[in-house]
């Protein structure tokens, strides 16, 4: 009887884990949605700090954006919501000596909320960006999963290699994101 509760456990375990990462790519994909949440510790940071400064950010222009929208500034909740453009380089052909680059972009609504010594960024929203064509980053996560090719609105397909170079461009995008704005939420611009 122990063995069996064991064992059980062990596969509850094991497929609790294929819920956020099924793909191996290290993307969390829990109820169907991509979301990256992460929670910061920031030791003697007031969270009126924290929040002028995600603010601040999210109205200028970053090296790793190409585009911010402030969508809300809410002093109360000391959250600031905004959306977010951001590209990445990713090599897609080696021929001899030379490296061929694609650019691939991603649209997501990135969310900051502060407390006194801590705040949290939630990505969530991430759409894949083609030109004028948009999808879900949901739904190509269950192509994904299910190894199927994924049909843009434009015609274009997406192959398995593809929407795995896509998350995998998707994780530098939402670090890069990340690194720029922890470097820039915590610095005291009092003067």
């Amino acid at each position: 009887m122990k063995k069996l509760l064991v064992l059980t456990f062990i596969i509850f375990a094991k497929s609790a884990f294929a819920q956020k990462d099924t793909v191996g790519l290290n993307v969390p994909f829990v109820n169907n949605t991509v979301a990256y949440e992460r929670v910061f510790d920031v030791p003697n940071a007031p969270k009126n700090l924290l929040y002028s400064n995600a603010g601040l950010w999210l109205a200028e222009t970053h090296p790793y954006v190409e585009n911010t929208q402030l969508q809300l500034n809410d002093p109360v909740l000391s959250r600031v919501v905004g959306r977010v453009k951001s590209s990445t380089r990713v090599a897609t052909d080696k021929v001899l000596w030379q490296t061929y680059y694609d650019t691939i972009t991603y649209n997501f609504t990135l969310q900051v909320d502060c407390k006194d010594n801590k705040y949290r960024i939630r990505i969530y929203n991430i759409q894949y960006v083609l030109g004028a064509d948009y999808a879900s980053v949901d739904d190509l996560m269950l192509a994904l999963i299910n190894s199927k090719s994924y049909t843009l609105t434009k015609g274009a397909v997406l192959k398995t290699p593809d929407l795995k170079q896509c998350f995998q461009a998707l994780n530098i995008a939402v670090d890069n994101v990340l690194a720029d704005i922890t470097k820039s939420i915590v610095v005291d611009n009092s003067f």
